[in-house]
This record gives structure tokens, C-alpha cells and sequence, in this order.
């Protein structure tokens, strides 16, 4: 069953309270829930409450908390994507995939060869609330206890300067190592962040290649197949949740 964020402010005693007429719409209308039906909720601090329906509207929606947890739907392994955006459905396939398998951040970039262009400042915010609202979706969906954050796009210069314990970029012909191998060999601790760096559907550029070497991040290899972005981003996440998460 998919679950609904909220905050402190929707608890009120044993009882929570909807406003929002989004969530109303899709527990009413589209999972068609009825009075005494069970519904999940989860808040910032990360409780998972389970409820019952006790009255709705269309505007309001009023449960009861029959019992709450802290959720165990997180990784441990901090991972931001560093991915170069890719055209519409490929976009929104990454953001879903990465959002399921619990990456912490998003950070979209453009970068030499990205085919979407922002044609002026307005644009960037649009597309940001777009995809965080792709992300909140999708956490409904896997019910995972907070959505990934969708920060404003980068060029490609400037997500450099930002400051990871372990920075890796994906490039497919180049690499100096396999992403297993170099797993394996790093000294990881649970409070160290990963930053993981996705090119667009031409790949990186040579000069990119070049500032990845002159910033100390590792060139690693997914294997010896030309994998699309998309699936690409979806590999490097997994295998590094394979390696590192208990």
C-alpha cells in the first residue's frame, strides 16, 4: 500500500488530519479507500504511523493511529547522483529508479553533451519541482521514509566543488578501475557521503574526462557493455548498495 508524508502539525492526539487535496484525490479516487480502510503515513522524523479511516470529504480526511514505528525503509550509505539530465522519459525513469533504490540526493547537471537545454533561468525551478514531485511519488510507491532532494541544476564545473568522501564517475571507455574493484578497496565508513557522477546519452566529453583526473575523482568502469544513462545510473546505485549496505 502506498504511504503519505506528513508532518507534526497533521498529528493531532491519536488522530490524523489531511488537507491536502492531492492525497485526499488519490486515497478517495484512485486506491477507492472507504471508512475503517487502513492507510500508512510517515513524518519527518521518519515514524510510520498506521491508520484507520474514520470520516473523508473532499477537502478533508480524518484516521485514527492504530500503531507507529520508526521506519526501516533507508539506507545507511548516503549516495548523491551526479547525472547529466537526459531527455523526458529517460529523466523521469531516473528519478524514479533512484528515488526506489534510496539515493539521498539528486543533483542534475549539464554538462558538454547534454541534449536538454535550459533555455532560460525560469526553466531550472520548473523542472526541479517536477522532479521532486516524481521523487515524492515514487516514494509513496516503495515506501520509503523520505524522498530523495532534488537540488537545483549545476553546470558541470560547478558540482565539482562539492565536497564528497568518495567521488566516482561512471565513464565507459576510459575507466582506470571496475566500480566493484574500487568498492572493494576503499576504506568506506557508514558516515562518509558517495557521490556517484552519470553522463548524458553521449557520454562525457574528453576535457570533462580530464577535470574528472585534475579533481581526484575515480574513473570506474561498469563493465565491458555500452550501458544507456538510465541504466547506467540504475547499476552504479545498485552496486554500490550491494557493497556497502549490511
Amino acid at each position: 500500500m502506498p504511504q503519505f508524508l506528513i508532518n507534526s502539525e497533521n498529528i493531532l492526539e491519536e488522530n490524523i488530519i489531511i488537507r491536502q487535496k492531492t492525497d485526499i484525490k488519490h486515497i478517495i479516487e484512485v486506491l477507492r479507500c472507504k471508512i475503517g480502510d487502513e492507510i500508512l503515513f510517515i513524518d519527518e522524523q521518519e515514524m510510520l504511523y498506521r491508520t484507520n479511516i474514520l470520516e473523508f470529504s473532499k477537502d478533508f480526511l480524518k484516521t485514527q493511529i492504530i500503531s507507529k514505528e520508526k521506519s526501516i525503509r533507508s539506507l545507511n550509505t548516503d549516495i548523491t547522483l551526479i547525472q547529466s539530465i537526459l531527455k523526458s522519459s529517460a529523466q523521469d525513469l531516473t528519478i524514479q529508479k533512484a528515488t526506489e533504490l534510496g539515493v539521498k540526493t539528486i543533483l542534475p547537471i549539464i554538462s558538454k553533451y547534454t541534449v536538454v537545454k535550459i533555455e532560460n533561468e525560469k526553466d531550472n525551478p520548473k523542472k526541479v519541482e517536477r522532479w521532486s514531485k516524481i521523487a515524492s511519488e515514487s516514494c509513496k510507491q516503495c515506501e520509503r521514509s523520505k524522498a530523495p532532494e532534488v537540488l537545483a541544476i549545476k553546470t558541470f564545473q560547478e558540482s565539482l566543488k562539492i565536497d564528497f568522501d568518495i567521488k566516482i564517475a561512471c565513464v565507459e571507455r576510459t575507466s582506470e578501475i571496475s566500480l566493484k574493484d574500487f568498492l572493494r578497496k576503499t576504506n568506506y565508513s557508514k558516515n562518509q557521503k558517495i557521490a556517484v557522477f552519470i553522463g548524458p546519452e553521449g557520454g562525457w566529453s574528453n576535457s570533462e574526462i580530464e577535470f574528472f583526473d585534475k579533481n581526484d575523482i575515480t574513473k570506474v568502469s561498469l563493465g565491458n557493455l555500452i550501458l544507456r544513462a538510465e541504466t547506467a545510473a540504475i547499476n552504479a546505485v545498485s552496486g554500490i548498495i550491494y557493497e556497502y549496505e549490511n
